[in-house]
């Protein structure tokens, strides 16, 4: 199974994620950055707000070479406003993700995951979205639980 860990961080924090996630499952990481540049904390949820009112795709700066090769998809977001960035469902809207499995993961202080996990599932079109992972922490057990045995 070919596993790609594709994820937008702000901060760090969701990138250091994806890295440990790396570590545990293997895979290809891809870093979904966009043009825009959201600033500090304050600055991006205000930025988000209106990207969220609007329902803005801000758009995104590299392609992943081959999307249709990879069977399982780890998709990775800091969680704002209990959702993902836009720019994360304007990734998700350039790919056919029909007969993927796709694994939401998040890095946030306060929210889960489940807001953010019903919007993939409408967005990602013909794919099994499965339960999402806050990973404040990645406990390698626990990754193993949510997504088999990580191979």
């Amino acid at each position: 199974m070919k596993t790609l860990i594709a994820y937008y961080s702000r901060a760090g924090a969701t990138k250091r994620a994806a890295e440990q996630l790396q570590k545990i499952v293997g895979g290809d990481l891809f870093e979904i950055r966009g043009e825009k540049k959201y600033g500090n904390y304050f600055t991006a949820l205000g930025i988000a707000r209106k990207e969220f009112s609007t329902n803005e795709l801000p758009s995104v700066v590299d392609k992943v070479e081959d999307f249709a090769s990879y069977d399982r998809i780890l998709i990775g977001f800091p969680i704002w406003y209990s959702k993902c960035p836009q720019l994360v469902m304007s990734f998700i809207s350039q790919y056919n993700f029909a007969g993927k499995d796709v694994y939401p993961f998040c890095t946030s202080g306060m929210s889960g995951p489940e807001q953010a996990v019903a919007l993939l599932k409408n967005a990602c079109t013909g794919a099994a979205v499965h339960a999402g992972l806050r990973l404040n922490k990645v406990d390698e057990e626990k990754v193993r639980q949510w997504i088999g045995d990580g191979k």
